[in-house]
C-alpha cells in the first residue's frame, strides 16, 4: 500500500496539515523517514512496516512528482509491484460544477501544457472562448483513463461519505455565484476527469480551455477539478506497470474562477502562505482548507482500509 500526497505543510504531525500529514498520524504515525536514493529533494519517504503502509510526499508539480514516484519503485529495497497506489491531493473545482469542499474520485487526467496555447489578444477571433489547441502527437501520453472497474469500486465506498464544509464557504459561494443551485448544495463526493498543469491559473478563459481538453480526449466523466500532478503520478505508475492499480482523490480547496471579486493581483500578487490557518481574507481557499484535509483523509482512509483489508483490489 503506497499513500502518495504531494506536499506537506509545516511538519508531518501535529500542526496545521497539508495533503500529507493526516495520513502519516492515521497509518505511519512516528515512522522515521527514509532516504531514496537518486531522487528530487522534494521526495520524503515514510514506512510502517507493521501495517505494510508507505507514503510518499512527492512534491509539487510535474516533474517532482515523476522523478519522486520513479525513483522509488526503481529502487530495490522495497517491492512495489503488487502495491495499490492511493494518490491523495487537493485541487481546484469546476465552477458550475463542484463546490469547496468536495471529494472528487479521479476517473481520467489530461496534461493542460501538452498541446499549443496562446494569449486571446493574438487570435482572429479573441472572443472565441478558448485558447488551448491540441496536437496529436502528443496523445500517447497527454491523456490516461484509470481502471474504471476500481474506480468505481472506489467511488461506491466513498460515494455516501460525510463530508465537512463552513459557513464562510456557503456564504462566499452564494455572493459570488447568486441563485445558482450548484453553489448552495453541501460538498459531496463525485467522479470526474483531472486537467494537470504546472502553471496554476484561474479565471472563465482558463475554464473553457480545460472543459475543451476534457472533451477532445473523450474523457469518460465531465472535468472536475484542477491539479499539478496526476497525469505525472500515472505516467510513471504505468512505466512500472501499476497504471491499473492506482486509486485518486482530490479535496476541493478553491475554484477555478475568482470568488466574491477577487482579482488576480489580490490574490497572488503576494503569494498565499499556509505557514498557518489559512483564514477568510483569502480568496483562494476561505477558511476551507483544513476541512478540505479531513474530507480528504475521511475518503482515503474508506479506500485504504479497504484495501488492506483484501476487499478492494
Amino acid at each position: 500500500m503506497l499513500i502518495v500526497p504531494k506536499f506537506e505543510i509545516g511538519e508531518m504531525s501535529g500542526d496545521f496539515p497539508g495533503e500529507a500529514q493526516l495520513f502519516y498520524e492515521q497509518y505511519c504515525a512516528g515512522c522515521e523517514e527514509v532516504a531514496i536514493p537518486n531522487t528530487t529533494p522534494t521526495a520524503h519517504f515514510f514506512v510502517n512496516e507493521e501495517n505494510g503502509v508507505a507514503l510518499l510526499v512527492t512534491g509539487s508539480g510535474k516533474t517532482a512528482a515523476s522523478l519522486s514516484l520513479a525513483s522509488l519503485l526503481s529502487w530495490d529495497a522495497y517491492d512495489f509491484h503488487d502495491a495499490m497506489i492511493v494518490s491523495v491531493g487537493c485541487g481546484g473545482g469546476s465552477t458550475g460544477s463542484n463546490v469547496l469542499g468536495d471529494v472528487v474520485v479521479v476517473t481520467a487526467a489530461c496534461d493542460a501544457e501538452l498541446g499549443h496555447r496562446t494569449d486571446a489578444s493574438e487570435m482572429a477571433n479573441p472572443n472565441a472562448g478558448r485558447t488551448w489547441f491540441p496536437d496529436e502527437s502528443y496523445n500517447e501520453y497527454s491523456c490516461e483513463r484509470l481502471n474504471s472497474v476500481l474506480c468505481e469500486k472506489a467511488y461506491q465506498l466513498v460515494k455516501d461519505c460525510p463530508l465537512r464544509t463552513t459557513e464562510t464557504v456557503r456564504r462566499v459561494l452564494a455572493k459570488s455565484f447568486p441563485k445558482e443551485e450548484w453553489a448552495s448544495r453541501a460538498p459531496h463526493v463525485s467522479k470526474g476527469t483531472a486537467v494537470t498543469g504546472d502553471c496554476y491559473w484561474k479565471g472563465k478563459l482558463g475554464h473553457e480551455n480545460a472543459k475543451h481538453i476534457v472533451d477532445y480526449y473523450k474523457c469518460p466523466d465531465a472535468y472536475a477539478v484542477t491539479e499539478m500532478e496526476e497525469i505525472a503520478i500515472i505516467n510513471a505508475a504505468e512505466n512500472f506497470g501499476l497504471e491499473d492499480r492506482i486509486i485518486s482523490l482530490r479535496a476541493i480547496v478553491n475554484m477555478d474562477t475568482f470568488l466574491a471579486g477577487e482579482t488576480p493581483e489580490n490574490a497572488w500578487l503576494d503569494g498565499v502562505d499556509f505557514s498557518g490557518d489559512v483564514v477568510e481574507e483569502s480568496g483562494e481557499t476561505l477558511d476551507i482548507f483544513e476541512p478540505a484535509m479531513e474530507n480528504l483523509r475521511d475518503t482515503g482512509q474508506i479506500v485504504i482500509d479497504a484495501i488492506l483489508a483484501g476487499e478492494l483490489a
